[in-house]
């Protein structure tokens, strides 16, 4: 069992500061990854509050930090070419000594996509993307001069370099609901998975990868599964402590962050809870848990998670 955090940075309107103290705070901690997400807007409370672009952002972090594996949890298909992306991502290991993981998936948020000026494909053309883009990105990083041409993509002996530092870089295909397209194309294409799902659908999504990766003779350990469950974890009072916090940095009351928080599924509770609810998703096959810890930057909830939940859920 491994562990990441994820701080999605227009959650709750990081600042560069922030982000960096709950990622060298988590190098500390000794976990494995950290990640970003990939979106241009603030969405969850307010539009104004702080929006980071994920790969420059990315780019910063990897210069704080010298540990942790990191990665954009999920760079969304549409926003980039994928030429330009392998680019990108390959930099992004270099900078960081080989310690990037490429998560990529289709897209969701239509408002995003229409309001900086990218057209809204449908989920048919959104998948077809991905998968040409998980093809060109592989390609771009293990081949001298690929070319490629696809019904949304092409290149034409494009060569990038340097190469990542390990020789390939891994794939992890980002999943909310899909119960067979984007397992499938997780264990055809890519390296693992990542997704939003609750546990029951984690169970669905991991036996169809699996049908796939068997069917392509596959070791197990080429393929990881993870999940980014929401979580707030600690006693009575510290649970009390990180809504008044967060809530006030969000410009909320503590009941409107508390509401906020239902309708993100996030586990709540004393560590034994949170880890018992956890366990749901180990249950279910995943071997990687990468939550998004609710008041991160104060950082002392990172520790209660690694001291307090995490060994409940090795034993």
């Amino acid at each position: 069992m491994r562990f990441g955090v994820k701080t999605g940075q227009g959650l709750v309107g990081y600042s560069y500061d922030e982000l960096s103290s709950i990622w060298t705070k988590s190098e500390e901690l000794g976990f494995d990854s950290a990640w970003l997400h990939d979106h241009l807007l603030s969405y969850i409370y307010k539009r104004t509050d702080p929006c980071l672009e994920a790969y420059s952002t990315l780019a910063a972090l990897a210069r704080d930090t010298k540990k942790l594996h990191m990665g954009v949890m999920v760079t969304c298909v549409g926003y980039r070419n994928p030429a330009f992306l392998a680019k990108v991502g390959a930099t992004i290991d270099a900078i960081s000594g080989g310690r990037f993981i490429m998560g990529i998936g289709a897209g969701w948020y239509e408002e995003e996509f229409k309001s900086y000026g990218y057209r809204f494909p449908s989920v048919g053309e959104r998948l077809g993307q991905l998968r040409e883009a998980a093809k060109i990105l592989r390609m771009m990083w293990t081949d001298e001069s690929p070319s490629f041409a696809g019904k949304y993509f092409s290149i034409d002996k494009v060569t990038c370099y340097p190469k990542p530092v390990h020789g390939n870089i891994p794939i992890w295909i980002g999943i909310n609901k899909g119960k067979k397209t984007l397992p499938k194309m997780a264990a055809q294409l890519g390296d693992g998975l990542n997704t939003t799902a609750n546990p029951e659908l984690c169970k669905q999504i991991i036996d169809k990868a699996e049908e796939t990766r068997k069917s392509l003779g596959r070791s197990r350990s080429e393929v990881t599964y993870s999940s980014q469950p929401n979580l707030l974890a600690g006693s009575e009072s510290e649970i009390e402590r990180i809504i008044d916090h967060e809530a006030k940095a969000a410009g909320l009351s503590p009941k409107e962050f508390t509401d906020g928080l239902k309708r993100d599924n996030c586990i709540v509770g004393t560590p034994e809870k949170c880890a018992q609810e956890l366990r749901a998703y180990l249950d279910a096959g995943m071997e990687y848990l990468i939550p998004r810890i609710v008041g991160d930057r104060m950082l002392w909830p990172l520790e209660i998670f690694k001291d307090k939940v995490a060994p409940l859920l090795r034993k």
